[in-house]
């Protein structure tokens, strides 16, 4: 046996079989890359490594016969009087042994390589199957060059989210999701770990005149594959034809039929509504006053293009409500007017989400909580997964002093949209009704990191350093805010320097309110506030009740917010509490 392997060492049949592992480990470095450029399926490369281990055995045989000699390939001859195998027990030999040299590249590509795949994907315990079935849609980029396009680009986003939510057994990630990860210099494994997804639909938008190209890729995020990409060339008149025609392709390439038979139905037949409505809830999503104003003039000129348009109206309905919590007006003038809106959407689309959860959050505003908390679970049973119902569900429930349920709330909430600062604000909200500073603290400063300028988490900061015995920190904050009106920083002013020992400051607050007060409609919690900082109940009292009655929207969270803490055992409190409906 020994001779036979100096013959084997003397054919150089070692030297072939280390020369050719080396090749087909090059060949492997070079094809994968090509393959990922190319957009081939990943059987491809199995086909290659397959093809590759096969030609160890050839080789093998191939340098046992033949030798190169003077650059001439000849036969190589035998040592005369050389002992061992022989035949057809030579040729099996050989085999053997090439099927032994190519046994750890297989072994290592076809078990090993596959489960450190399925089982370490970034933490990911789904199989691919289940991870196929979830979908991030990324900010299509405006690539057009004019920024007023913009709101265009990111109502393509919006409405491709809302035609995949009707994909069958299809989990999308939210708008407020995906829209926070804008502009962040993430690759797909970072953002597909972050929003625990799949795979992500990412495109751009080219938008000149009445010409549109959008361009659009769906990416597997285990390894970057793409699994469909396509360019559409359209006229604006068609754009509703375009994102139908995505969401299709897109349900196709996931291997997934669309809900209703008859594809997505478009929201509305005017191009010129459509692109009204998207201007206005992209600064709808800005979330401070001007904005709101811009946005309720955008769809009002959409409603006006098309009467028959539910979502422009629930739009209309969400810009006015919101302004209960933003500005300082009545909500006998901006509730009707939103609660219009809203049943009008409804009249024309009974079953849509966004509607009853308007709706609901116009009710919780006059203190109707029962109504409130009816419509917003009705919300939820139309979109299970809809982030913004269990998030205004969730402060229903603090607020009316159920702060368990509550938090059971929000926890859907932030599963369905981790990302979103005004879910991780109130989240930590529902911790500062629990009276953990600490924890709601933490929670703002998340929200803070997400978005530094979220004006919400910074007024909520404020709260807890006040609740510290830390006036500097909350008036550092307060600065921060720079879109509330001017009643509403006197108010936060004042709080702060009667905490810090500066009374008279704190008294000219109160009295500098009250003047507005009596030259126009100031919310009497902006001055009850004040009192309630210096000590003063008996003139406290007076404000919350008129308040109460005048539907004031600063005080929503009266029973559950610790700020209260002090006069909840004077008599007048239950007084109070059967006035807001929550006794």
């Amino acid at each position: 046996m020994s001779n036979w392997f100096a013959e084997l060492r003397r054919r150089r049949v070692f030297r072939t079989l280390v020369a050719y592992a080396i090749a087909a480990f090059a060949v492997l470095q070079i094809i994968e890359p090509i393959m990922h450029g190319a957009h081939w399926p990943e059987i491809v490369l199995s086909y290659v490594v397959a093809g590759l281990a096969a030609g160890f055995p050839i080789v093998i045989a191939l340098a046992w016969v033949f030798d190169i000699r003077g650059g001439r390939i000849e036969r190589t001859a035998p040592v005369a009087g050389a002992t061992g195998p022989r035949g057809a027990r030579l040729g099996l030999l050989l085999v053997g042994i090439g099927v032994l040299a190519a046994a750890p590249g297989l072994i290592w590509y076809f078990l090993l390589r596959s489960q450190t795949r399925i089982v370490g994907r970034r933490g990911a315990e789904p199989t691919e199957a289940a991870e196929r079935k979830s979908i991030a849609v990324l900010p299509f980029v405006n690539i057009g060059g004019d920024k007023e396009n913009d709101y265009f680009s990111d109502g393509i986003t919006e409405e491709l989210i809302n035609a995949l939510a009707n994909v069958d057994g299809l989990r999308v990630v939210s708008r407020t999701a995906v829209f926070a990860l804008k502009g962040r210099n993430l690759d797909v494994g970072q953002i597909g770990a972050q929003l625990k997804v799949g795979t992500l639909l990412e495109g751009s938008v080219r938008r000149d005149g009445n010409a549109l190209r959008i361009t659009a890729q769906l990416i597997k995020v285990d390894d970057g594959f793409h699994l469909w990409s396509r360019t559409y060339d359209r006229k604006m008149k068609n754009v509703f034809a375009v994102e139908d025609e995505i969401a299709r392709s897109i349900a196709q390439s996931l291997q997934r039929t669309l809900v209703r038979s008859e594809g997505v139905k478009p929201p509305t037949a005017s191009i010129e509504a459509h692109d009204l409505y998207l201007k206005g809830r992209y600064f709808w999503n800005k979330r401070n006053l001007e904005a709101f104003r811009k946005a309720a003039d955008f769809f009002e000129q959409a409603i006006h293009e098309d009467p028959g348009y539910a979502l422009a109206y629930t739009g209309l309905a969400d810009a006015i409500a919101l302004r209960m919590d933003y500005d300082v007006v009545p909500a006998s003038e901006i509730a009707p007017k939103a609660r219009a809106a809203a049943v009008k959407a409804l009249e024309i689309d009974p079953g849509l989400a966004e509607a009853h959860c308007s709706l609901g959050n116009i009710a919780l505003h006059e203190f109707d909580w029962k109504t409130g908390e009816r419509e917003v679970r009705r919300a939820i049973e139309l979109r299970a997964d809809y982030a913004t119902a269990h998030q205004w569900l969730a402060e229903t429930l603090g607020e009316t002093g159920r702060l368990r349920e509550a938090r059971d709330e929000i926890a859907l909430a932030l599963k369905a949209d981790p990302t979103a600062p005004i879910i991780v604000a109130v989240a930590g909200e529902l911790e500062w009704f629990g009276r953990n500073f600490a924890a709601a603290h933490d929670h703002y400063r998340r929200a803070l990191e997400m978005e530094p300028t979220f004006e919400v988490a910074h007024y909520l900061t404020m709260l807890t350093w006040f609740a510290q015995g830390r006036p500097a920190e909350a008036a550092a904050e307060l600065e921060k805010i720079t879109s509330w009106p001017e009643a509403s920083r006197l108010s936060a002013r004042g709080v702060i320097d009667a905490q810090a020992g500066r009374r008279q400051e704190a008294l000219h607050a109160a009295r500098e309110i009250a003047e507005r007060a009596n030259r126009g409609y100031v919310p009497p919690s902006l001055e009850a506030v004040i009192w309630i900082a210096l000590g003063e109940k008996d003139k406290a009292f007076p404000l919350l009740l008129k308040g109460c009655a005048l539907r004031d929207g600063g005080m929503v969270n009266v029973k559950a917010d610790p700020f209260y803490d002090g006069i909840r055992s004077d008599p007048r409190w239950r007084e109070l509490m059967r006035c807001m409906n929550l006794e």
